[in-house]
C-alpha cells in the first residue's frame, strides 16, 4: 500500500507561519508517539504553547521534534541524547555535532546552552539556529565543514524546560499566555514561593557577594545550597563527564540569555578586572576574544559584573572550576523599559536576529581550538601546543603514580605556595610565575620550613599521556630547587621524560651541595624532536636522600610549544 510522506519527518526546518492548531497538534503527537515527550507533559489536553501571533517560537514539544528531525536527517554528524531530567521529569536534550559523532575523539570540545531562565525563549531559537547552521553547512560550506570535522560541539537546548513551559500557561489577556516566569519549578521547603534561579545555583562563589538572593520570593533566589536544583546538577554532571584522562576536554562555552545585545566574560562576582583567581593571560584572552565576537554581531563586549554583580552563576563556575573560557551572550532585543519588551520580541525577529549571529558563532568555533591564539603568534606558539599547564587548574598530574614514594612529608601538591627561608636565604618560594598556583612540595602548610619540605625519601608527580605531533617544539617550564647547608648530592630535583615503553630520559637534574642551594625561579627548555610522533609522559621527582635536610622544589608553566 502506498504511503504518503511521513508528517512527523516533514516537520524539520520550516519556520514559516503555519496553521497553529494543525501543526502544533501534529508535532506534539509525533513527539509523544516517538516517546520523546511524556504524554502527561506534551500530550495534555491543553499543552503549553505560544499564542498564534508568536507561532514561530518553539514549544518544548516542537523543540524536541525539531532536534530529533535534524538528527534523523544527518545521522552521520548529529547525535541527540538526554543528559538528565528536570524537576518535573522532562528530558534535558543535547545534540552532539561532529564528523565522527559516535566516537569520543581527541578534539577540542565546545558547549552551548540555552534557557536557564524560563522567559528567555529567544535563546532556544538561537540554539536551534546553531544546530541547523552546523548540520546544513556540513559539506556545503568550507568553514562549517572544517569546524564539524575538527571540533566536538555540544548544544544543550533548554536547561529549564519546566519553567519554559510554565511561562506559556498564563491566563488569557493582553500579555497572555506569558507569565514572565524566570526560575525553575522546584518547590521551596517551608515556603509558598516556587523556584530557584538556575543561574545563581552553581557552586563557585555561591552567595558570596550580593549578586543573588536568599529570599525564596526573589527572582534571583539562589536556592538553599549550590546545585540544589536538579537542572544545575545535570549540567554539573555533564561538564564533569567531559574530564577524560584527568583533562577537561571542553575548551570554550557560550550560554545564551536575553537580553541587551551583550557578550559577557567572567567574573560576575567582582568588579576587579584580574582577581586572584584569573591569570592576566586569561583576562587578556577573554577581553580580546569577546571583542572579536562583538565586532561580528554588533554586540557590546564587557566583563559580566559591568552589567551587575552576580554570584553562583554559570560562567564563573565554568571558568573558576574548570578553566573553560565561558561567555554569556545576552541576545536581542536591546534593553527596554519593561520585562515584556526585554523578553518577548515578536516572532518575526527570530530569523533575522539569530542569523545576525552567524559570523560571530563561526568565529567563536574557529578560535575555540585554542582561545589563546587571539593574543597573537607568540602566545599561540607557547600556549597552543599539545600540552599547556600553568597549574591554575587540574591537568591530570598524579602524585605517587607508581606507588613507590617514600617521603613522609612534603609530597607534590598543586597549590598557593607559602614562602620559607632559613638564615634569610629562600628555600620555598611564595611566588609563582603566573596566576596563583604552582606544583610544589608541600606548598600550603603553616609557613615554617620544617613543615613544608620533603622528608624521608622521594615524592613523584606524573603527567597524563601526551601525544606529540610529528613536528613538535620544545618543552619549556619554570622551576626552582632549594636546600639547606649540609645538603648532599643525595638530595635532588629531577625531571624525566617517560616513553611509551616505560624507558625514562632525564631532562633536568639538580643536586644538593654542602653550601646549600637557594631557591629562585629558572627556565628550562628541552627540544622534544627525538620523541616527535610518540606518546610520552613527564615525571618530576624531589628527593631528600641524605641525612634529614631541608629540600624544596617547584614547577610552573609547563608547556610543550608549537614548532
Amino acid at each position: 500500500m502506498h504511503r504518503g510522506p511521513d508528517p512527523c519527518a516533514m516537520r524539520t526546518a520550516s519556520r514559516l507561519p503555519r496553521p497553529r492548531s494543525i501543526v502544533c497538534a501534529l508535532v506534539v503527537a509525533c513527539a509523544v508517539a516517538a516517546g520523546l515527550v511524556p504524554a502527561g507533559i506534551g500530550g495534555t489536553a491543553r499543552a503549553a504553547d505560544f499564542p498564534p501571533a508568536d507561532a514561530r517560537y518553539h514549544s518544548y514539544a516542537e523543540m524536541v521534534a525539531e532536534i530529533h528531525a535534524v538528527a534523523a536527517a544527518h545521522p552521520d554528524i548529529v547525535r541527540v541524547v538526554s543528559i538528565g531530567k528536570s524537576y518535573e521529569g522532562r528530558d534535558i536534550w543535547a545534540a552532539k555535532i561532529s564528523d565522527n559523532v559516535v566516537r569520543d575523539e581527541a578534539e577540542p570540545e565546545v558547549v552551548f546552552d540555552a534557557l536557564h531562565h524560563a522567559r528567555e525563549h529567544m535563546t532556544v531559537e538561537q540554539a536551534l539556529y546553531l544546530l541547523h547552521l552546523l548540520a546544513d553547512g556540513w559539506g556545503a560550506d568550507v568553514a562549517l565543514t572544517s569546524i564539524v570535522k575538527y571540533r566536538e560541539i555540544w548544544i544543550v537546548f533548554a536547561l529549564n524546560p519546566d519553567g519554559g513551559e510554565y511561562d506559556l500557561t498564563g491566563p488569557a489577556g493582553p500579555r497572555g499566555p506569558y507569565r514572565a516566569w524566570r526560575k525553575n519549578r522546584q518547590p521551596n521547603a517551608g515556603s509558598g514561593y516556587v523556584g530557584t534561579d538556575l543561574n545563581r545555583n552553581y557552586d563557585y562563589r555561591w552567595g558570596c557577594c550580593g549578586g543573588s538572593s536568599g529570599v525564596t520570593s526573589s527572582i534571583t533566589y539562589r536556592g538553599p545550597a549550590p546545585f540544589s536544583a536538579p537542572e544545575t546538577r545535570v549540567m554539573r554532571d555533564f561538564i564533569n563527564s567531559r574530564i577524560v584522562g584527568g583533562i577537561q576536554q571542553i575548551t570554550s562555552h557560550i550560554t545564551f540569555h536575553t537580553n541587551g545585545e551583550l557578550i559577557l566574560w567572567p567574573y560576575g562576582y567582582t568588579f576587579t578586572d584580574v582577581p586572584i583567581d584569573m591569570t592576566s593571560d586569561d583576562h587578556q584572552t577573554f577581553m580580546t576574544w569577546a571583542r572579536g565576537q562583538g565586532a561580528r554581531n554588533g554586540y557590546t563586549a564587557q566583563q559580566s559584573s559591568q552589567l551587575y554583580i552576580t554570584d553562583g552563576d554559570q560562567i564563573d563556575w565554568m571558568y573558576g572550576r574548570h578553566r573553560i573560557f565561558s561567555f554569556t551572550w545576552e541576545l536581542y532585543p536591546p534593553e527596554t523599559a519593561t520585562v515584556w519588551g526585554d523578553h518577548y520580541p515578536a516572532d518575526e525577529q527570530i530569523a533575522p536576529q539569530t542569523a545576525r549571529n552567524r559570523s560571530a558563532l563561526i568565529y567563536f568555533l574557529q578560535v575555540a581550538a585554542c582561545p589563546y591564539s587571539v593574543l597573537g603568534t607568540a602566545t599561540t606558539k607557547t600556549h597552543c601546543g599539545p600540552f599547556n599547564d600553568d597549574f591554575e587548574g587540574h591537568r591530570g598530574w598524579t602524585v605517587n603514580a607508581f606507588g613507590t614514594d617514600t617521603a613522609t612529608s612534603g609530597a607534590w601538591l598543586r597549590g598557593d605556595p607559602v614562602a620559607t627561608s632559613l638564615g634569610g636565604r629562600p628555600k620555598q618560594l611564595g611566588t609563582v610565575t603566573s596566576g596563583r598556583y604552582a606544583l610544589t612540595t608541600g606548598p600550603t602548610l603553616n609557613g615554617t620550613a620544617s613543615a613544608n619540605d620533603v622528608d624521608g625519601g622521594t615524592t613523584t608527580a606524573r603527567s597524563v599521556a601526551i601525544v606529540l605531533p610529528a613536528t613538535v617544539g620544545a618543552l619549556t617550564f619554570r622551576w626552582y630547587f632549594g636546600t639547606h647547608y649540609a645538603s648532599t648530592q643525595d638530595d635532588s630535583f629531577r625531571v624525566y621524560l617517560e616513553a611509551a615503553d616505560g624507558d625514562t630520559t632525564p631532562l633536568l637534574v639538580q643536586l644538593g651541595t654542602p653550601a646549600g642551594v637557594d631557591a629562585v625561579w629558572r627556565t628550562a627548555s628541552v627540544p622534544l624532536t627525538p620523541w616527535a610522533g610518540q606518546t610520552v609522559r613527564f615525571i618530576v621527582v624531589a628527593t631528600d636522600g641524605g641525612p634529614d635536610n631541608l629540600v624544596e622544589a617547584g614547577i610552573d608553566d609547563f608547556r610543550i610549544q608549537r614548532p
